[in-house]
This record gives structure tokens, C-alpha cells and sequence, in this order.
């Protein structure tokens, strides 16, 4: 009955339990209340100022990489004129329509900087440059054919602007074009049907980089007057380097070189003085020339003489040179002030176009009829060996042989003012008297044919 009692009491009241055993201190653990922890987010002022400083801190250890951390970041840093600078802005600000194409040509000596100051102008105008570079011959595919060159380079001026990039924040996209095909250079009719064809059906602009080089480069070959003035294509000039300019590209350069490349370069104030004395207006071999002379070379004398790069020679200069040679006497011996083989040198890559305005020119300053036949012996004998398809090599051999020969000939130059003309067709004459011989064989064949002949080319 009791412990029917007690049960009763129990349901009204609160239950509670216990266990018969002790229950040490050391079994209850506590567990310690977390810190509160406020991750702080850096700013993107303060990142940039780390990388910056990282950046600063970082040694450079190749060249490539050392060219890179000297190229300009801002327009301040160009070196071309501000005058010009303001003609690109105008034609990305005016001239490109979007949708619709243009094109430009930037002209301009070898390293005057063309081609990395038209990119940093152009990015900011926003502008993504898409530069064409000549992809490597390839073998043939699994179906035995072969990609020319001409086509690879057809699908870049048309077919690359038709798709966006999704990687770039630009808004707008331009080509650049500074490596031309070789295969435009002797087919330049195929060239222009490219342009026409990019007029006709291209959405983006287009920058075609020449330079200069003496009346036989790009410019003059695959872009002359009539064909800009066709397809309305602006052009802009850049002058050569100024000496001033280039004191204060070597002074920023030099400053770079000596913080993050101090292991392995050390520029000096005479280093900097001889490099500026050779310059030419060619900023990429200064530069490249004050690297090579502040090398940190152990146990040997460095000497900074001589380091600039060769004089660019004209095609004009070049035929003066040849037609109307100076000699310097020296007691019972002369040489020629200016090297035979030198000017062959600038122009080995078209000995056929030299040797036609030496063709053309020769005459003017020779005096006798005795070195009028030297020297047209001279040019027939050039004339087969750079005809000569078969060997690289004779193509040169016959251009040096042209330009000695008509130098050693002409003894004694016919002074006074002779204006350099230009050759004659001679693709036209050859094509007229190949079909002038076809048609007399074709005569012999068939003698009723002979009335109907008539023989055309020999008197043009």
C-alpha cells in the first residue's frame, strides 16, 4: 500500500532522476566559447599596390622577359610625336564605323615603335587588336591537300571578325596586319581582288603596318597610290626616332634595368652616352644594343663602339651608287668608298628588279662606246644567272657580279644631274614576244595561217 501511495505522489509532482554513482569534475568538459573572428575583405586599391610592389621586387632573368617590362604603359611613354598619336586617335575616333570596313596604313622606319604604339593607343579606345601572325608550312591532312598560305590568311581578313571573343572586356575589335604573305609579293593582282573582297563583305577594321624600306617594301609594292585612293584607305607616316625622344626612353629603360635585372645588367652614364652616339632612330636596337653593352661580363673589357645597326639604303641611292662610282686612291692602289657587295646585300632579295633600273639606267653616265659593251655584256651575263630558278644562290652571285661589273666598267662617269628611270614592263615584252614566236611556228606548221598572222609586241 505504500509503495502504491508513493507512486501516486509521484505522478503529481515533477519526476527526476538519478545515478548511483560519482560523477568527478574533471569528466565534465566545458566546451570553450569560439572568438569571434571578422575576416576583413582587402580592397582592390590594396592589392594592386601589392602587386605593384611584388612586381618591383621580382628579378627578371631572360630577355624576352626584360623586353617585355620596357615596353611603354602609357601614351606619355610613346615614341612617336603627339602629333601623330592624335591622327591614330582621329581614325579610331572618326574613321571606324562599326560594321562596316576601313583601313589604315602606319608607315614608318624599322623600330620606330609603329606597331606597340598603335596597340597601347588602340586599348585606350578599347579597342582588341587581332594581329595576323604567319602560321608554319604544315604537311598535307588525311586527305593529301595542302593549305596555301594566300587562303589562311583570306579566312583571317574575312571570316575572323564574324565572332566574338568571350575572354576580352573590349567592345570593339580591329585587325592587324604587320607580316604580309610572300606569296602577295609576286602576285600582287591577288592581293587587291583580297582587298576587294574584305571591302565587300568585311565588319571590322583593319591596320596594315609597313615599313619603310627604300622604295621596295610593302607600301610601294602592294599598296600604291591608285589602290588607296580606290578603296579610300587613310595613311599615316612615322618619323624616325628623335634624339631626344630616345635620351628619354634610355633613361626610363635604364632605371627598369637596373632595379629588377640589377644581377644581371648594370647601366652607367657611359654606356647611355655611347649608345645615344650610334643611334639611328631605331629605338628596338637601342635598346636591345644598351642590354648586350651593360652585361655584367666577368674578367673582360666591354667596349661600346660600333654597336648601331647598318644605314638602310634606298633604291635610288643604291643605282646612283652603282652608275656613278667613287673611288678613293691610295698611292698605286683604289677600292671603292662604297662596297660592291654591300649594296648587293640590301638587295638580294629581288636581284631581277635591281638588275632592270641598272638595265634601264646604266647609259647616262658612261662615256665611251667601249664600257657601254663591257657593261652590256656584264648585265647579259647577270641576266642568266639570276634567271637561273633552280639555285637560290645564282640569284645573288649574278647580282653582285652586276653591280662589280658595272662599277669596275665605268671608269670615268659622265658627271651632271641624271634622274633615275624607271625599267619597262619587261613582263609584257616577254609575254608579247613568246606569243610573237608562237605564232611564227604556228605559221611553218600551217602556211594558210601566215595571211591571218599578224606579228604583234616587236614594235611596242
Amino acid at each position: 500500500m505504500s509503495g502504491s501511495k508513493n507512486l501516486q505522489k509521484n505522478k503529481g509532482s515533477r519526476m527526476s532522476w538519478s545515478f548511483d554513482c560519482d560523477v568527478s569534475e574533471r569528466d565534465v568538459v566545458t566546451p570553450a566559447k569560439r572568438p569571434k573572428i571578422e575576416t576583413e575583405v582587402p580592397s582592390l586599391d590594396r592589392v594592386s599596390r601589392t602587386i605593384d610592389i611584388y612586381d618591383k621586387k621580382t628579378h627578371i632573368n631572360s630577355l624576352p622577359a626584360l623586353l617585355k617590362a620596357c615596353e611603354p604603359q602609357e601614351a606619355s611613354e610613346l615614341s612617336i610625336s603627339r602629333q601623330k598619336q592624335r591622327e591614330i586617335y582621329d581614325w579610331l575616333e572618326y574613321k571606324t564605323i562599326k560594321s562596316k570596313p576601313c583601313a589604315l596604313i602606319l608607315s614608318g622606319p624599322s623600330g620606330c615603335g609603329k606597331t606597340v604604339s598603335f596597340k597601347l593607343l588602340a586599348k585606350e579606345k578599347e579597342f582588341e587588336c587581332v594581329e595576323w601572325i604567319t602560321p608554319a608550312d604544315q604537311g598535307a591532312d588525311e586527305n593529301n591537300r595542302f593549305t596555301r598560305q594566300g587562303d589562311k590568311f583570306q579566312d583571317f581578313m574575312v571570316r575572323t571578325t564574324r565572332y566574338g571573343s568571350l575572354f576580352e572586356d573590349c567592345c570593339r575589335r580591329l585587325l592587324l596586319v604587320k607580316d604580309f604573305p610572300n606569296v602577295y609579293f609576286n602576285d600582287k593582282d591577288a592581293f587587291h581582288t583580297l582587298l576587294e573582297q574584305y571591302f565587300g563583305t568585311g565588319k571590322e577594321p583593319v591596320v596594315f603596318i609597313c615599313t619603310d624600306s627604300g622604295g621596295m617594301g610593302a607600301l610601294q609594292t602592294l599598296f600604291p597610290p591608285n589602290v588607296r585612293e580606290k578603296f579610300g584607305i587613310c595613311h599615316i607616316s612615322i618619323n624616325p626616332v628623335t634624339q631626344a625622344v630616345t635620351k628619354n626612353i634610355l633613361k626610363r629603360v635604364s632605371l627598369v634595368f637596373n632595379t629588377r635585372a640589377s644581377h644581371m645588367v648594370h647601366v652607367s652614364q657611359h654606356i647611355v652616352e655611347e649608345i645615344l652616339s650610334n643611334n639611328i632612330g631605331d629605338i628596338r636596337s637601342t635598346v636591345i644594343n644598351l642590354i648586350f653593352a651593360s652585361l655584367k661580363v666577368p674578367n673582360r673589357q666591354i667596349d661600346c663602339e660600333g654597336r648601331g645597326r647598318g644605314e638602310s639604303l634606298s633604291l635610288l641611292h643604291a643605282i646612283g651608287r652603282v652608275t656613278n662610282p667613287k673611288r678613293l686612291v691610295e698611292g698605286n692602289s683604289w677600292k671603292f668608298v662604297h662596297d660592291p657587295d654591300e649594296i648587293a646585300y640590301f638587295f638580294q632579295t629581288q636581284p631581277s628588279t635591281f638588275a632592270r633600273f641598272l638595265h634601264e639606267n646604266h647609259l647616262n653616265t658612261t662615256r665611251g662606246i667601249e664600257e657601254a659593251t663591257a657593261a652590256t655584256d656584264i648585265l647579259s651575263i647577270s641576266d642568266c644567272l639570276i634567271s637561273d630558278w633552280r639555285d637560290s644562290h645564282l640569284g645573288r652571285l649574278g647580282l653582285s657580279f652586276c653591280i662589280r661589273g658595272i662599277m669596275i666598267t665605268n671608269n670615268d662617269p659622265v658627271p651632271g644631274w641624271n634622274p633615275v628611270r624607271k625599267p619597262r614592263n619587261d613582263e609584257k615584252i616577254c609575254r608579247d614576244l613568246a606569243s610573237t614566236e608562237t605564232l611564227w611556228y604556228k605559221s611553218l606548221i600551217s602556211p594558210k595561217l601566215a595571211s591571218t598572222i599578224t606579228f604583234k609586241g616587236l614594235g611596242n
